[in-house]
C-alpha cells in the first residue's frame, strides 16, 4: 500500500517539524550561518514532501528519514559552496493557468485554522514563561538570535568569541526546549 499525503496534511507536518529539523542542521553543520540553515532546511523540506511516497515506517521513524535528506542536503549545499556553486533556489513563475491555481492552493492551505491558532499561543505564552526562567545572558542571546542578529554581533555585544556565541546560543536553545518540553510533561 502505497503511502499518501495531501499538501494541507504535509504543511502541518512541516510547521510542527520545521524548527526540529533546523535545529538539527545547526547542531550538526555549524559552518552554515542562519540564512543558510534555514534554505538548506527548506530545500530539506522540499525533498521530503517529493519523496513522501518512499518513505517506509518499517525502516526507522519519519524524523531518521528526514534528518538523514537533511544531512545529505547540507552536505550537497557545504560541497556546491566549495566548488563556487551555492545558489538560492526561486519558486518558479507559473507557467499556465493550472500553475497558477496550484501556487494559490498553496497559499490558501497555508491559512491556520482556529484551534491551530490557540495552539500557537499557547505555545508562545508557555515560550515566554519558560525564556523568563533563563539567565539574563541567555535571554539576551536568544533574543538577537530571534532578531536574526549574527553571532559576531553577539560576540561583540558580550565581549565574547564568535565561537562562544554560536556555543552559548545553542545551549540556550537547547536548555529553553528542554524547558519547555519539561512544562509539556507536566501539562
Amino acid at each position: 500500500m502505497k503511502n499518501e499525503i495531501t499538501l494541507s496534511e504535509f504543511l502541518r507536518l512541516y510547521n510542527s517539524i520545521y524548527q526540529g529539523c533546523l535545529l538539527y542542521i545547526a547542531r550538526h553543520f555549524p559552518q552554515f550561518e542562519d540564512e543558510e540553515a534555514r534554505d538548506i532546511c527548506s530545500d530539506a523540506m522540499t525533498k521530503a514532501f517529493s519523496r513522501f511516497h518512499t518513505y517506509d515506517p518499517a525502516k526507522g521513524a519519519f524524523t531518521t528519514w528526514l534528518y538523514t535528506i537533511a544531512s545529505n542536503t547540507a552536505i550537497d549545499h557545504a560541497n556546491d559552496s566549495k566548488r563556487g556553486l551555492g545558489a538560492t533556489l526561486a519558486l518558479p513563475t507559473p507557467v499556465s493557468e493550472d500553475d497558477a491555481q496550484y501556487n494559490s492552493d498553496i497559499v490558501d492551505a497555508d491559512t491556520k485554522n482556529p484551534m491551530d491558532l490557540i495552539l500557537e499561543k499557547e505555545r508562545e505564552e508557555k515560550k515566554r514563561v519558560c525564556v523568563k526562567k533563563l539567565t539574563d545572558e541567555e535571554q539576551l542571546i536568544l533574543s538577537m538570535r530571534e532578531e536574526g542578529r549574527p553571532f559576531s554581533e553577539i560576540a561583540q555585544r558580550l565581549g565574547i568569541p564568535s565561537t562562544t556565541a554560536r556555543t552559548k546560543s545553542r545551549r540556550a536553545t537547547h536548555k529553553l526546549k528542554k524547558m519547555m518540553e519539561t512544562s509539556d510533561e507536566l501539562s
